[in-house]
């Protein structure tokens, strides 16, 4: 069913932009979020949807944006938390601060964003929470700890979270994918790789798919890269 309220953290991203180009383009309402104003303001012009100044590890800012869904759609279908970090480096020579910042984007935000929303996911009866995860979060590289670790604990929150809300009808699901690439490509052959294109047509599935059926996690790969 499209028309739904979408919210997309991360909003500005290259993922975020195929996430809000697919449920646009699905007669959704879309809103982006995102710390960087100028980006923001940009991207939301460019896709033409609506957009709001948030930092997913600010707690108060986080409750701003609760109250700004309220009053303007009172209710959240779809919650995408997309907002990441990609960094990590050797755990010898890693700074403290690196990992700490990774993980309070990607774990901590995750959690934060999703306790402060929660009631209004629970308020459009059929609610749907995707948490972006990473094929790092089934198995460790060498050299990406931090990274690895805040992935690893997404699919945790994300298996935790579902048990607790199955409940209210709010399913609760992790898209785990491979190394992306953006842009124009052909859509097979040897080389091509996996398209953030893909990712996002994953999640507007997700969202038209009958509310009595649950995916727990889409790990999700290049067939011939």
């Amino acid at each position: 069913m499209a028309d739904k309220c979408i919210l997309i953290t991360g909003g500005y991203g290259k993922l975020g932009v195929e996430f809000a180009n697919a449920f646009t383009d699905n007669g959704d309402q879309v809103v982006i979020t995102g710390r960087n104003s100028q980006k923001l303001s940009a991207t939301a012009r460019q896709i033409n949807c609506d957009s709001f100044i948030h930092d997913v590890t600010d707690e108060e800012n986080t409750q701003e944006l609760e109250d700004y869904l309220r009053k303007k759609y009172n209710k959240l279908d779809v919650l995408i938390n997309n907002a990441g970090l990609v960094q990590s480096q050797p755990v010898e020579i890693m700074e403290p601060k690196l990992f700490f910042d990774v993980v309070n984007v990607n774990l901590y935000g995750t959690f934060l964003c999703t306790h402060k929303l929660l009631p209004l996911i629970k308020l459009s009866g059929d609610g749907l929470i995707i948490n972006v995860a990473s094929t790092s979060g089934h198995r460790a590289d060498s050299g990406s700890s931090a990274y690895n670790a805040s992935k690893f604990g997404v699919l945790g929150f994300t298996e935790a979270l579902r048990k607790e809300v199955r409940k209210f009808n709010i399913r609760v699901t992790s898209i785990s994918p491979s190394s992306i690439c953006f842009g124009d490509a052909p859509d097979s052959g040897k080389g091509v790789g996996l398209n953030g294109k893909d990712i996002a047509d994953t999640a507007v599935f997700l969202t038209e798919n009958r509310g009595r059926a649950l995916f727990r996690d889409l790990e999700i790969w290049g067939t011939n890269p």
